[in-house]
C-alpha cells in the first residue's frame, strides 16, 4: 500500500510518499519547498501557494517517475468546535460487520453534524452492544443493536473548501484530511500514551498547535499565534540583519540552550549598514533560549486552559526541536513524561515532517479498523514504480530495495 501526504505549513510545503510493506512503512519520496502565500494556516495568497505546492508535487513525481494524483491533506488545528455524539442501529443478522460499523458511524454525522460544518476528526470512544457491554471493536461480535460514542471534531466548509480548491488546481485530489496534530500523535505514540490523557504541541514556524489527547482521542485543540518566527525577528533585530540571514543562523548555528553552546565558535557576515560583524554561538543561542523559554510557557498556560486535568505526558514536534538541547527546556516547565519527536527514518530525518509522516500511519489504522485495503496508486502505476529501470540491469529500484529489506527483517 501506498500513500501520499501534504502539509501546507507557512514556511514550508512538505510532502511524503510511504510504502506499509510488512507492517512496517518506508518512505519513497520527500520533498519540503518554501511555502508563499500561505500565513499561520490560511491561504492568504492562492497563486503563489499553488506556485508553491505545483513546486513540490513536481520534485515528488520526478523522484517517483510517476505522477502523483490522489493524496490526503494535514490541515490546521484552527476553528474548530469538538463535541461528543451517539448513534444507534439495529443489527437484523445479529452478526456486527465492519459494514455495520460504518453504518453506525455514518448515522453518527448524518444526524448530528450541522450542514454548514465539515467533519475532520472523528474517532469512535466505545461500541455499545444490547448486553450493556462496551467494546471498542465490535466486528465478530453479536448483538441486535450497535451503539457508537464518537469524538467529533468539525469546521466550517468555507475555510476546508479554500485548501480543496488550491489542490484542485494543482490536479491533486484529496481522498481524506484531518488535522497535523492527528500526525504528530500517531509519529510520536509511546507505549503508554494511549492510557493517559496527555497533550501534544507543534511548534510551527507561525503558530504553535495544542491539543489534548484521553487514551489516544482527541478531546480538544487550540492555535496560539506565536512560532519560531519569533526567533528570526529577534535574531534580525539585535544584531541588525537580514531576515532571511537571521533564519539561516537559527537553522544551521545556533543551539535551542545555551548551556550546550560553544563561546569560541564565531559566525561572521555583514550587517544591514554594511558592517562586518562577528555572532559567537553563546550569544545568539541565549536569545533563541530565552524566546523559546516563553513560547513554552505559553503553551503550559494554554494547556492549563485546554483541560483541568493532570498530564500524564506532553509530545513536542515542529522544526525548531531539531536544535540541539531543545528537550532540557521542557524540563524547567513541565514535570509529566517529555517526547521530543526524533525523526530518523530515511528520508524524513527531521522533526518538521511529524504531522506528514504520522498521518500516513494515522490514515492506515483507519483503513485496518475499517477493513479497507487501499492505495493511493492504482496496479498500473504500482508496476511503473517497481519495473526496473532502463540502463541499470539487475539492480533494482527504491521500491524493490525496501520490499527486499522488509523480507529480511
Amino acid at each position: 500500500m501506498i500513500y501520499t501526504s501534504v502539509d501546507l505549513g507557512s514556511s514550508y510545503i512538505k510532502i511524503v510518499v510511504s510504502l506499509k510493506s510488512n507492517l512496517k512503512f518506508y518512505t519513497l519520496a520527500s520533498t519540503k519547498v518554501k511555502s508563499k502565500g500561505i500565513r499561520k494556516g490560511l491561504i492568504k495568497d492562492k497563486e503563489e501557494a499553488l506556485a508553491s505546492l505545483k513546486e513540490a508535487i513536481s520534485n515528488i513525481n520526478k523522484d517517483l517517475d510517476i505522477e502523483i494524483k490522489e493524496v490526503f491533506l494535514n490541515f490546521p488545528l484552527f476553528a474548530a468546535n469538538s463535541s461528543i455524539e451517539t448513534s444507534e442501529i439495529e443489527i437484523e443478522s445479529g452478526l456486527i460487520t465492519a459494514n455495520h460499523v460504518k453504518e453506525v458511524i455514518n448515522k453518527t454525522v448524518r444526524e448530528n453534524i450541522p450542514k454548514d460544518r465539515e467533519v475532520l476528526y472523528l474517532e469512535p470512544i466505545a461500541f455499545g452492544l444490547d448486553s450493556e457491554l462496551q467494546v471498542q471493536d465490535p466486528k465478530g461480535l453479536t448483538s441486535s443493536t450497535l451503539e457508537v460514542r464518537c469524538a467529533v471534531s468539525t469546521i466550517e466548509k468555507e475555510f476546508l473548501y479554500e485548501y480543496l480548491e488550491l489542490l484542485h488546481e494543482a490536479s491533486l485530489e484529496v481522498v481524506d484530511v484531518t488535522y497535523g496534530i492527528i500526525g504528530d500523535y500517531f509519529e510520536n505514540i509511546g507505549h503508554d500514551t494511549s492510557l493517559k490523557v496527555g497533550a501534544v504541541v507543534n511548534l510551527g514556524y507561525g503558530k504553535t498547535e495544542i491539543a489534548i489527547f484521553n487514551k489516544g482521542i482527541l478531546l480538544k485543540g487550540e492555535v496560539i499565534p506565536v512560532g519560531s518566527s519569533k526567533i528570526d525577528k529577534d535574531i534580525s533585530y539585535i544584531y541588525k540583519i537580514d531576515r532571511k540571514y537571521a533564519t539561516e543562523l537559527k537553522e544551521t548555528f545556533a543551539v535551542a540552550c545555551g548551556k550546550y553552546a560553544d563561546f569560541n565558535d564565531v559566525s561572521e557576515m555583514f550587517n544591514v549598514s554594511g558592517e562586518e560583524i562577528k555572532i559567537n554561538q553563546l550569544e545568539l543561542s541565549q536569545i533563541v533560549e530565552a524566546r523559546l523559554l516563553a513560547i513554552i510557557k505559553s503553551v503550559k498556560n494554554e494547556i492549563n486552559n485546554l483541560t483541568n486535568r493532570e498530564i500524564g505526558y506532553i509530545i513536542v514536534t515542529g522544526g525548531i526541536t531539531n536544535l540541539v538541547g531543545f528537550p532540557y527546556l521542557l524540563d524547567k516547565e513541565f514535570e509529566c513524561d517529555k517526547i521530543v519527536s526524533n525523526m530518523i527514518t530515511l528520508g524524513v530525518r527531521s522533526n518538521e515532517f511529524s504531522s506528514s509522516s504520522g498521518l500516513i500511519k494515522y490514515f492506515d489504522s483507519k483503513m485496518n479498523f475499517r477493513d479497507i485495503k487501499y492505495s493511493m496508486l492504482n496496479k498500473e502505476e504500482i508496476n511503473k514504480l517497481t519495473a526496473k529501470k532502463k540502463g541499470v540491469g539487475a539492480s533494482a529500484n527504491l521500491l524493490e530495495k525496501f520490499e527486499t529489506y522488509s523480507k529480511s527483517n
